[in-house]
């Protein structure tokens, strides 16, 4: 006879559901949204089914979702978090905190994620999900990165983030694809597997898990998880994990140009109504680009001041500190010998045999790595 199981969805994402409501209130919420502070390329907002190119001061509320290809934006909430969506990159803000509203939850479909978290209270939350993933943060600074075909990879720069698998809240019914003993080790997986992650670890996720923790969410609300998909799943003893992670150079430079500008800037722009074009106001636009210009470049001079105090000017000493080695071939004929720090817009931060320089991407003709290079512009 045929016999099934219910499957009960972990307590942990259970109280995470309550606490990460779907947009509950933000619709009542006048202040509930982020402004694009930043951007390079082309960045596409999809909003109550209209499409535009992003542009400076452009609010994003509730339900909108940004697509990234070559390009990459800088938004900022009304309660002050800072978001890096980089390129190749689907991303539904689901929810946006604003004045009356706690909270804050971005679903990222595939790409990167850069997020820098305000300190919040007990009855704020800030969360990142993906298909399978939810990620829970509190005063943070951390990347969720998902690639088609792929595990979520998570790190944390500053802070603690909290990862569980993410389960559907209703009961799920699974058939006898499973062995009742293989169900229980899958539950049980499930209802332990809540990993911490502090600064300097990354998580590590069990692929045949996440596959099926994947099928269970995409496929059993429309009852079309089958005995042939769930035959064969028995690695269930490894859920998630984690494990040690330097952060480099490189991410704690990038971490510091993600900068946010004044609150009252942000939310004057979220609250201020749009002119009959939908544009964000000439005035606005320009405080927005001058406020952020001036946090970049206190960055990059900090940034480039502390790669000058390492004291590193040979090859081998860069080479270890960064784990890489680059020839950065400018437009005027010279040569260095270093590596790439950072870059922010047009601006990059070399570290070379010669010293620490900020160069704009007109100085930079070429840059070449150990098995390839880089073009900023055609060679003349």
């Amino acid at each position: 006879m045929k016999t099934k199981m219910i499957l009960i969805p972990i307590l942990l994402f259970s109280l995470q559901c309550s606490r990460f409501q779907f947009g509950s209130n933000a619709a009542n919420d006048q202040t509930a949204g982020a402004v694009v502070t930043f951007l390079q390329g082309n960045i596409t907002i999809l909003s109550q089914g209209k499409e535009s190119q992003a542009k400076i001061g452009d609010v994003v509320r509730p339900g909108d979702r940004i697509l990234s290809k070559l390009g990459r934006v800088d938004l900022q909430t009304y309660r002050g978090e800072v978001i890096r969506i980089k390129d190749n990159s689907d991303v539904l803000f689901r929810d946006i905190a604003g004045e009356n509203h706690p909270n804050t939850e971005l679903h990222l479909w595939a790409g990167n994620l850069l997020v820098k978290s305000v300190k919040l209270k007990s009855s704020q939350n800030l969360s990142v999900t993906s298909p399978t993933m939810v990620a829970g943060v509190r005063g943070t600074v951390f990347s969720f990165e998902l690639e088609k075909g792929s595990v979520p990879k998570v790190k944390v720069y500053e802070g603690a983030v909290s990862v569980a698998f993410k389960t559907s809240p209703k009961l799920v019914e699974i058939n006898e694809g499973l062995s009742a003993e293989n169900y229980n080790r899958l539950v049980k997986t499930l209802e332990e597997n809540e990993v911490v992650l502090e600064p300097g670890e990354r998580l590590e996720v069990n692929p045949n898990l996440n596959e099926l923790v994947y099928l269970i969410n995409a496929k059993v609300a429309a009852n079309a998880l089958t005995n042939e998909e769930l035959t064969g799943f028995s690695d269930f003893d490894n859920g998630l994990s984690k494990k040690e992670s330097v952060v480099t150079p490189q991410e704690k430079a990038e971490a510091e140009t993600l900068v946010s500008i004044r609150s009252e800037t942000i939310q004057k722009q979220i609250e201020s109504p749009k002119d009959n074009s939908s544009n964000p106001s000439e005035v606005a636009v320009a405080t927005i680009e001058k406020e952020h210009a001036g946090k970049r470049e206190e960055a990059l001079n900090k940034i480039a001041a502390e790669a000058a105090k390492t004291g590193f000017d040979d090859e081998e000493e860069i080479h270890n500190h960064y784990s890489v080695l680059e020839t950065i071939h400018k437009s005027n004929g010279d040569v260095l010998s270093g590596a790439v720090v950072a870059q922010l817009g047009d601006i990059f931060i070399v570290h070379s045999t010669k010293g620490v320089f900020q160069l704009s991407i007109d100085d930079i003709e070429y840059v070449e790595y150990k098995n390839f290079s880089v073009k900023t512009k055609l060679k003349k």
